[in-house]
């Protein structure tokens, strides 16, 4: 697990720069952002364990937000050009992570340790947010169309994906919570390095256990 360090000035300073919101269950989504194989297991291409350790707690955090009326999301992350994937013509892939981040390989898959529950959305995305306007989503309009407020960010990476979310969501006007123990990144020094920043500007960093007490 990661050793999370979050400097007191930082607390400080996100609280004025934007305070802490309540949270509304029923008003309230988790993102779990592409926990995917590729992003987990041993051998995978960015596979370690501070992803594999944060499964319990990603987990932990989906179910209360199902079990208080929210909305749980996942997303996989494809790097099949979004004007191939809209003709179902996939360009070859160049690199070895695009080889592996397409439909149809096991490092595509979402981690069969993540529980799934048949009212969950999935959503694919072609750039690194799901909000962002040529992810190839609807996503925004989903969000808006079921009254969310409050954005919950699980899953890996911490400084890329779940980083560029968290500061899309804010600046659509949403209430962010980043789950500091339920994000991950290749080292210690990258994800505190993010969250420092996203307490400053763009989130409420928080621990899973403190998300789960606010969702009641």
């Amino acid at each position: 697990m990661h050793q999370i360090s979050l400097p007191q000035f930082a607390i400080e300073r996100g609280r004025f720069m934007h305070p802490p919101q309540a949270l509304a269950p029923l008003k309230t989504a988790v993102l779990a952002i592409d926990f995917q194989c590729f992003f987990i297991d041993e051998g995978q291409p960015m596979g370690n364990p501070h992803a594999r350790d944060i499964l319990p707690n990603a987990n932990r955090i989906h179910a209360a937000v199902r079990n208080a009326g929210g909305l749980v999301v996942l997303t996989q992350h494809s790097m099949v050009p979004l004007t191939a994937a809209a003709t179902s013509s996939p360009q070859a892939p160049t690199t070895l992570s695009s080889l592996e981040l397409v439909p149809g390989s096991a490092s595509y898959e979402i981690h069969p340790n993540i529980i799934r529950a048949a009212e969950d959305l999935t959503v694919v995305k072609h750039q690194s947010s799901p909000l962002h306007a040529k992810a190839g989503t609807n996503f925004l309009e989903i969000l808006r169309a079921r009254g969310m407020e409050t954005l919950i960010i699980t899953g890996l990476v911490t400084n890329g994906c779940c980083d560029c979310t968290a500061r899309d969501a804010f600046q659509h006007g949403f209430n962010v919570v980043f789950a500091s123990d339920a994000t991950a990144a290749m080292t210690d020094e990258e994800h505190n390095a993010a969250l420092l920043n996203l307490e400053i500007y763009y989130a409420r960093v928080m621990r899973t256990e403190e998300i789960a007490a606010a969702l009641g």
